[in-house]
């Protein structure tokens, strides 16, 4: 079982999923990562079926990835920016998490430890960062940590981005300008369009793995604390 369940709601292969990979790999601990990206995750159809267990009972990859979550003891969730919003695979995972554990009061992944993980084209994941919080805080999860990136829009890899004046790339390069490998975002190539830019602000990784610390010594100490309350139960036994 694994110690720390880490999600990408991003495209496979992208920054969502490079981010929440070095969150995990920073954090020490046993870990698993699972992509969104390819799998059936529908919204929340509010048809009541979860009220008797407070499970979801849509039939689609939803199950899986939630039973890994039920065993975790913290969960990094990482999405990116869509018009100012967490994407909507994203969305309709949370809104099947929280409507399906809150029935009867109890709620299913109450006391874990919660990681977000925000990207966005601009580099201003606040809107993920604040979507993702209400549903932690709803699922009375504990956020421990979040972190903001710069991700590749999708206009780099279209076909057309470098010539489209309505796409993301014209807010950071010239119309016409050849994409290249050097000025696609990366989690180690923030900010391409900002040549000023110092080289050690540009690779986040460092930062990415010191919230998996942040995360590890949380848990570490959310222990200690119930491993003293639980010896001071018994002494009074």
């Amino acid at each position: 079982m694994a110690e720390v369940i880490g999600i990408s709601a991003g495209r496979k292969n992208k920054v969502t999923e490079s981010l929440v990979r070095a969150i995990l790999e920073g954090s020490g601990r046993e870990y698993e990562f699972v992509s969104l990206s390819g799998k059936l995750i529908r919204p929340c159809e509010a048809c009541n079926g979860c009220v008797k267990n407070n499970r979801c009972i849509l039939d689609d990859d939803f199950q899986e990835v939630m039973e890994k979550c039920y065993q975790a003891e913290a969960i990094v969730f990482g999405a990116p920016n869509y018009w100012d919003h967490m994407n909507a695979k994203g969305q309709a995972f949370w809104e099947r998490v929280c409507f399906s554990g809150r029935h009867n009061s109890l709620f299913p992944l109450e006391g874990k430890m919660g990681v977000i993980a925000a990207v966005a084209g601009t580099g201003n994941g606040e809107p993920v960062v604040d979507d993702i919080e209400t549903y932690f805080e709803d699922a009375r999860m504990h956020t421990v940590k979040e972190i903001s990136v710069q991700g590749e829009y999708a206009c780099f890899s279209c076909g057309h981005g470098n010539h489209c004046p309505v796409g993301g790339f014209v807010d950071m390069f010239p119309l016409g300008t050849k994409i290249k490998p050097e000025i696609i975002p990366s989690l180690t190539n923030q900010y391409p369009e900002n040549p000023d830019l110092p080289h050690e602000e540009r690779n986040l990784i460092k930062d990415a793995r010191e919230t998996g610390k942040i995360l590890s010594k949380v848990m570490d100490t959310r222990k200690a604390k119930l491993k003293g309350f639980k010896n001071k139960k018994s002494t009074k036994k």
